[in-house]
């Protein structure tokens, strides 16, 4: 997803549970796994190049960062973790092609309705990602240079199957069922916490 989109899906989906300051933290987090330093090498935090193993690890480690920091007390690095493993589970429908493997399943079927969770797609040998095909994929990044280099880019490629805008067809799949599998996060995450350590984590914190 593009940085915009990233920051709408954050805010249609936890700007209810945590106050201001919290949730911009968790956002910075988030659009900070964009960073060019993370574009090559760390497949798992996009869910690029078919990581879908590496990047499930990933998404639970920091999971457990998350509940190690709020043993700590520490808010901030906790929202912090969050953030970043939101912007992989995002990345993970924005990146692949569960998005076209769900609207097989139900055609017709509004965005509104897709499931991020569907057990038989996460283990579907048709699920793939999209590969990176440097230096060439690069190119593909800048509107002035994409046109002349997509045709020459497979259709495996990460150019050819991201839905990172709404100029991608099933856009709005994939950006509704990042909402839906972020809020889910936060459930999974502040279900398993104390009155205090969700306080601490939320920002809301009640003296």
């Amino acid at each position: 997803m593009k940085t915009k989109y990233h920051r709408e899906i954050m805010e249609k989906a936890l700007g209810s549970h945590f106050d201001s300051t919290a949730l911009q933290n968790i956002i910075a987090a988030n659009l900070a796994q964009d960073a060019v330093r993370y574009q090559f090498g760390h497949d798992h935090y996009h869910y690029d190049n078919n990581s879908f193993a590496a990047g499930d690890a990933y998404v639970n480690e920091l999971r457990g960062v998350v509940f190690a920091s709020l043993d700590h007390g520490d808010g901030c690095q906790a929202q912090d973790n969050f953030g970043r493993l939101t912007h992989t589970v995002q990345d993970l429908y924005a990146h692949s092609n569960y998005v076209s493997l769900w609207r097989q399943l139900n055609p017709g079927a509004p965005a509104s309705e897709i499931d991020p969770l569907v057990a038989g797609i996460l283990s579907d040998p048709r699920l793939r990602s999209g590969r990176l095909y440097y230096p060439l994929e690069i190119l593909s990044f800048f509107s002035f240079s994409k046109p002349f280099v997509l045709p020459l880019l497979p259709r495996d490629s990460h150019a050819w199957m991201n839905l990172d805008d709404p100029s991608r067809q099933n856009f709005d799949f994939a950006f509704e069922v990042a909402v839906k599998r972020s809020i889910l996060e936060y459930s999974y995450i502040i279900d398993k916490l104390s009155p205090q350590q969700a306080g601490i984590f939320t920002g809301n914190n009640i003296n």
